[in-house]
């Protein structure tokens, strides 16, 4: 008898062989421009956003579910991040331009111990009023905080119709990131945060300390609005393209330790989004819970050597690259996917899915093949 696709996920992530390897991609943008809606459509009209990726599936073929999708989440990204993104339509943004985060930073090193001595929840507010132009007053803040929740209860019933199709999205819009990640890419930047982890790492422990439970809570409140329990746990900035396994070691496999352990004591299932290359950390994630995680990487990481390191102890997901689906030809796409099958998902424990997102410039005949490929050789 067939899984449904939340089963089929469900046992993977379990380390269990489901009835195929499960294939779950990011899919919204290529999905929106292969249908015709803009991205600014994409992140702030989430029927429009479901509507191109359901007109994808119905061409191309159908997928056990999406990874992290923007669809709706315009307004909890402008809001929520105190360095404001450039988002498409916004801002004098084109409506079909990428989005991106500003590498800018919008505190100084002086300020990481005031975090917790104001309070996080104080500093936030006063830094958001600060650098956001649209809250000027904290009754701005209140009105569009009102406009987020709206948005959040509107990808609520988003997530219930697609579970209804048989449609699994893993981790709706349940945004989880250590404190590390989050003072790099949304407060200091690359360059300034790389050089305080070398000036003022006693400065950033403390912050850290800080900001910690607050942002877990962030996640929580998502999965609690959708119903899903998994949380996307970004990480870039402290992967070992950045930083230095002593680095690592005392300030930020600590943070991924707690954060991990903190939703899977209440049930809820991190997927370790790691872009970037951790391939010679992936023996340091043997102390994260055991069959309770997700890893899922950009191509950039060895996934083999991952399947090799964490196979017993994680399921691993990815990982076929935006290149092959941009510049290679079909025939090259199911190529790469069955060895991934084969080599990594005979025995379970693995999740087909894309290197990161899917360009949006994608080929739809590579798209078409990714799809395909689960069910020639899963």
């Amino acid at each position: 008898m067939a899984m449904t696709s939340f089963e089929r996920i469900e046992a993977a992530t379990r380390l269990e062989k489901p009835d195929r390897v499960p294939f779950v991609p990011i899919i919204d943008m290529f999905a929106c421009r292969y249908a015709g809606v803009t991205q600014h459509e994409m992140f702030f009209d989430i029927r429009r956003a479901d509507w191109a990726i359901q007109k994808t599936m119905d061409d191309l073929g159908t997928i056990d579910g999406m990874s992290l999708s923007y669809g709706g989440m315009g307004s909890l990204l402008d809001f929520i991040i105190p360095n404001p993104p450039v988002l498409p339509g916004v801002r004098g943004v084109d409506d079909d331009a990428e989005w991106m985060f500003v590498e800018k930073p919008v505190l100084e090193p002086s300020e990481y111990r005031e975090i917790g001595r104001r309070g996080v929840i104080r500093w936030t507010l006063d830094k958001t009023m600060e650098t956001h132009p649209n809250l000027n007053t904290k009754v701005d803040v209140v009105k569009e905080g009102s406009r987020v929740l709206l948005d959040m209860n509107k990808i609520t019933r988003s997530v219930r119709a697609w579970r209804k199709k048989n449609f699994e999205p893993l981790v709706a819009a349940n945004l989880v990131f250590t404190p590390m990640e989050w003072m790099s890419i949304m407060l200091r930047g690359f360059n300034d945060f790389t050089l305080d982890l070398f000036r003022y790492p006693e400065d950033i422990k403390a912050a850290s300390a800080a900001l910690k439970k607050p942002l877990w809570w962030i996640g929580l409140i998502g999965v609690k609005m959708t119903g899903v329990k998994r949380v996307f746990m970004g990480g870039t900035r402290t992967s070992a393209s950045v930083i230095s396994k002593k680095q690592f070691e005392e300030l930020s496999l600590p943070e991924w330790q707690e954060t991990s352990e903190y939703f899977v004591e209440r049930g809820i299932t991190p997927m370790l989004h790691f872009d970037s290359d951790w391939t010679a950390f992936f023996p340091l994630l043997k102390s994260l819970p055991r069959r309770k995680c997700i890893l899922n990487l950009d191509g950039t990481s060895d996934i083999y050597k991952a399947k090799e390191i964490l196979g017993d102890h994680m399921c691993i997901m990815g990982d076929v690259p935006a290149a092959l689906l941009k510049l290679g030809e079909p025939e090259e796409v199911d190529a790469y996917c069955e060895k991934l099958i084969k080599d990594l998902g005979s025995d379970g424990g693995f999740i087909l899915s894309s290197g990161c997102t899917i360009p949006l410039d994608a080929k739809p005949e590579n798209v078409k093949a990714m799809i395909q490929s689960v069910k020639r050789h899963g």
